[in-house]
């Protein structure tokens, strides 16, 4: 029996390992831990102690919301154990149940951090026509009404989130969060024949954010408010009753963005 590792020993011999995922969260109950309740994390964390031989704590770029999903979510965790990273990835998605896929696993510096050293992240929403007869087999990753609203409203609205603003009005309450500062880098709007899409780009996001602001620029284009409404509310920081969240199945986290020195 090798004898314990004490602290300095441990971290000189641990590896950073990075996780690319890709999830359908129509299941689960978001990305972080719960006491009740599966997590993307809890199985992540119980997949890699069968693999590892060792409990192995997964640290995630951003929660998403229950229900909602990932087509590049980044999680790191530090382990002991000397698999490789590709042989990893083979076992982790041996392992894990089919809704959760591992795109890619490499090994990181000590210094890269799943969530701290992100630079932007970028979310879609995805709307489908509840009256189209294919929508039935988009219910899980899309909203499921009706498309017909103006896109150059909705687009309007964008224009009026992109910078830095304090997004209280259009966020969860959170403990005692005192800083709601985000910069917004991208946020548009796109129109197919059946279907509608947002996408935003922003160093970070509030609870809630992206689904708030969907259901706010919405209510604008079916003219149950205005623009100027919206942008009063995004400068008030108190609560809009405009600003009710859309449903989370329509949420995906599209990617994370790294520095140079990450990739």
């Amino acid at each position: 029996m090798q004898p314990a590792l004490n602290d300095s020993e441990r971290k000189s011999q641990q590896r950073r390992i990075r996780l690319t995922v890709a999830y359908d969260g129509t299941d689960y109950r978001g990305w972080q831990f719960q006491p009740e309740g599966p997590t993307i994390q809890r199985r992540l964390e119980e997949a890699l102690e069968k693999i590892l031989g060792e409990k192995a704590r997964v640290t995630g770029a951003g929660r998403t919301d229950a229900g909602a999903h990932a087509l590049g979510q980044v999680a790191h965790f530090d382990t002991l154990n000397k698999l490789p990273a590709k042989v990893i990835e083979r076992a982790l998605n041996a392992t894990l149940p089919r809704e959760i896929r591992v795109r890619l696993v490499t090994e990181m510096p000590e210094t890269f951090h799943a969530r701290y050293s992100a630079l932007w992240k970028m979310y879609r929403y995805q709307i489908a026509d509840m009256h189209r007869p294919e929508s039935t087999f988009l219910l899980r990753t899309n909203w499921l009404r009706n498309t017909g609203v103006d896109l150059e409203i909705l687009n309007q609205c964008c224009s009026i989130v992109l910078g830095e603003h304090d997004f209280s009005t259009f966020s969860k309450k959170e403990g005692a969060r005192k800083n709601h500062l985000c910069r917004v880098y991208e946020a548009y709007w796109k129109k197919e024949e059946t279907s509608l899409s947002f996408e935003i780009k922003a160093d970070r996001f509030l609870r809630g954010m992206v689904r708030m602001l969907v259901g706010g620029m919405l209510a604008v284009a079916g003219r149950r408010a205005i623009v100027d409404d919206f942008s009063s509310a995004l400068a008030s920081l108190g609560r809009w009753r405009m600003a009710v969240p859309a449903p989370a199945c329509g949420l995906t986290l599209v990617q994370v963005e790294y520095p140079e020195k990450f990739k």
